[in-house]
């Protein structure tokens, strides 16, 4: 199991948002809303090829593979993002004490059991979005 992502201050949040909506969205640079607390500049100084170009560098930087909210349960340190993977036969206790064997596929967070076993400890697995669990499933 790696965990990437707990809490993300309202600034990450910010850029992680702003920037995947330019790279990918065409978001004009110019339109994006100012953060107090964060000097950036969107449109590099009026360059649409060079905003859109550090928009995807910035985008990479952070491992993006979805449009991060804004106001999230991560900004509401509510959420974890892990990557779970195993081979063979995973045994594990739910939160009653219950003891699962899961050892069909996929071998991964994504595994429909594992889900119901976070479950019984109140986290909730978004399955828009693979590494990411939370109180509610947003």
């Amino acid at each position: 199991m790696e965990i990437s992502a707990t809490y993300r201050p309202p600034e990450r949040a910010y850029l992680m948002h702003w920037c995947w909506m330019i790279a990918n969205l065409s978001q004009a640079p110019s339109a994006v809303p100012p953060m107090t607390g964060i000097d950036i500049d969107w449109t590099c100084r009026g360059d649409g090829s060079a905003a859109r170009a550090a928009a995807r560098a910035m985008a990479e930087g952070f491992n993006l593979e979805v449009l991060p909210a804004l106001d999230s349960r991560h900004t509401q340190r509510r959420a974890i993002d892990m990557t779970i993977r195993w081979d063979g036969m995973l045994s594990l206790r739910d939160f009653d004490g219950n003891l699962h064997h899961i050892g069909g596929s996929p071998r991964d967070g994504t595994n429909h059991e594992l889900g119901q076993v976070g479950a019984s400890f109140g986290v909730l697995k978004l399955d828009t979005d693979p590494p990411h669990w939370s109180e509610d499933g947003h």
